[in-house]
């Protein structure tokens, strides 16, 4: 063989294993084009309502679920519009430095969706990931961009931070610095836990007082449920004997009261609503209440911190919710 065809064939060879050594590194022996690299365009998202191929990197992106956008902005994506929740008038202060001046478009947070809107908006993605949305709305939606939704698995409401940001990540091409918020974002709350062993030995919960009587206590389902049970914390047994997994919330009517007792309470206030706890005897007779060992934290911005419960928001609400936890919980 000539010399130069012989250094040729060589080369392509060593070419070629250096090829196989890469992928078997890597540990697959075939890439998954649906796991493409930051950046590589179009990606598959699964999702409770089916699957959404994305053809190219978002530049246009609208957050319809109340929470979703502050894992955009932790990516360093800043919606054209969003859902703000309850009274806020885009993002919460643990996210605003993060537009950089933009203003997005505020959709109202309770009703229904203004499809027209959407569609002038022109996106080139949906995000309604921390949203209701059913299949007459994911067509709806689907027809005007690309549109994720909650994973499979979960109920509204109750797709867990860490899935939350991994999905969107993945939709907007920045899976690598999804990954590395959510282990950062991780690193901290177990940092805060093993400096709290206490929490692993104790039950709480944080519930809102409905208006119709009764109270509304957070399930494993919900962002503000999650938030303590990141931190160790269990669920008072009343409740958990009552939570069927299908809701981010129970329902305890005024002659169950006794189910929330437990190590301690937190209770989020809406319009000074807690002000009528010292009026109610089922209340005033939980042990959690005679011990003292109830925290009352305003709706804003503390409640909706815990509501959002993202990557953003976690190291807000355990500035300001741990130390009250851990003053509670000092003599146990």
């Amino acid at each position: 063989m000539h010399p130069a065809r012989l250094r040729r064939r060589t080369a392509s060879l060593l070419s070629a294993l250096a090829g196989l050594l890469l992928v078997t590194a890597c540990g697959s022996a075939s890439p998954d084009p649906q796991q493409p690299g930051d950046g590589t365009f179009p990606v598959t998202i699964q999702h409770s309502q089916g699957t959404t191929e994305i053809p190219k990197r978002p530049e246009r992106v609208i957050a319809l679920g109340y929470t979703d956008v502050d894992p955009l902005l932790a990516l360093d994506v800043v919606p054209v519009a969003m859902r703000p929740w309850g009274d806020l008038k885009g993002p919460g202060s643990w996210a605003k430095d993060r537009l950089h001046g933009a203003q997005p478009y505020l959709f109202q947070t309770q009703g229904e969706v203004d499809l027209e809107k959407v569609a002038s908006l022109e996106p080139d993605l949906i995000v309604a990931v921390n949203a209701a949305v059913d299949e007459s709305l994911y067509k709806r939606l689907s027809a005007l961009a690309p549109t994720i939704v909650r994973p499979d698995g979960y109920p509204d409401y109750g797709t867990p931070w860490q899935d939350t940001t991994r999905m969107i990540g993945k939709a907007v091409g920045k899976s690598e610095q999804a990954e590395r918020l959510i282990t950062d974002t991780q690193a901290r709350i177990d940092q805060v836990a093993a400096q709290h062993p206490e929490f692993a030995r104790a039950t709480g919960a944080v519930a809102l007082i409905n208006p119709q009587g009764g109270y509304w206590p957070y399930t494993r389902n919900d962002a503000r449920g999650q938030f303590l049970a990141g931190l160790g914390f269990q669920l008072p047994p009343g409740v958990q004997q009552l939570d069927d997994g299908k809701s981010f919330y129970v329902d305890l009517s005024p002659e169950k009261t006794s189910q929330l007792d437990s190590d301690v309470l937190v209770l989020i206030d809406q319009k000074g609503d807690t002000q009528r706890l010292a009026q109610d005897p089922l209340f005033q007779r939980l042990d959690v209440a005679k011990r003292g060992d109830v925290i009352t934290i305003p709706f804003m911005e503390d409640g909706i911190a815990l509501a959002h419960n993202t990557v953003l928001s976690i190291p807000h609400s355990l500035d300001t919710i741990v130390p009250m936890l851990a003053e509670k919980l000092a003599d146990r």
